[in-house]
């Protein structure tokens, strides 16, 4: 059996086919697949969470996913992005559910409109937060911001002019989507270098055309 220790500020119930996660007014209800059994037992370090499989390799995994979910309610994760070009830049705006500023919603990308049209239609919902990014093309590239991550965006620490967008979620596997279909707005070019980067992501330039 394989395992690892519960964070103190979470709660883990394993039920037949599901297992709970709870921390303050956060949870996640998953299911797993029969073949994986998970237990909580409680050992002098404290609880731990136990999953066996008939394969090592599936308890692995199942205990692999479980602990970046346990991870992310506990402390959380955080990417980070860099905006690398003459121009590029970014910020936050938002709008409100009215009349007047639905007409603004003209001047964003398709998919965001069709986020911010699915959300106004709840009477609940009074603002909706997007990330506008000007990535030197003749539009400004719009992302939406779901209740589900936190967005900052702030120049970047060092000599370079650009920003960088700041992304934090509770979910691990989320954050990651989000931060791949933001960089796919503009993926590093290997000749200039221009372009949306992860923050610690370097690439070698290639040589362009020699003249004569």
């Amino acid at each position: 059996m394989l395992s690892f220790l519960l964070p103190i500020n979470i709660q883990v119930y394993c039920t037949a086919n599901y297992i709970i996660i709870k921390h303050n007014d956060k949870s996640f209800i998953k299911k797993f697949n029969k073949e994986v059994v998970f237990k909580v037992i409680q050992t002098t370090e404290g609880n731990r969470l136990f999953a066996s499989a008939v394969s090592k390799v599936k308890a692995s995994s199942a205990l692999s996913y479980r602990y970046n979910l346990i991870f992310g309610l506990s402390r959380g994760y955080q990417q980070r992005l860099r905006l690398v070009g003459i121009g590029f830049r970014a910020s936050i705006n938002s709008l409100e559910n009215s009349n007047e500023n639905n007409m603004a919603i003209k001047q964003i990308n398709q998919n965001t409109k069709k986020f911010i049209r699915n959300r106004f239609a709840d009477e609940n919902t009074k603002e909706i937060k997007f990330i506008s990014i000007k990535l030197g093309y003749s539009h400004e590239v719009t992302y939406p911001i779901n209740d589900n991550h936190t967005f900052n965006v702030a120049p970047l620490d060092s000599r370079s002019k650009g920003r960088l967008i700041d992304i934090q979620s509770n979910n691990y596997i989320l954050l990651n989507k989000v931060c791949s279909e933001i960089r796919s707005f503009r993926y590093p070019d290997a000749y200039k270098g221009k372009g949306i980067y992860y923050n610690n992501e370097t690439i070698k330039l290639k040589k362009g055309k020699r003249q004569g």
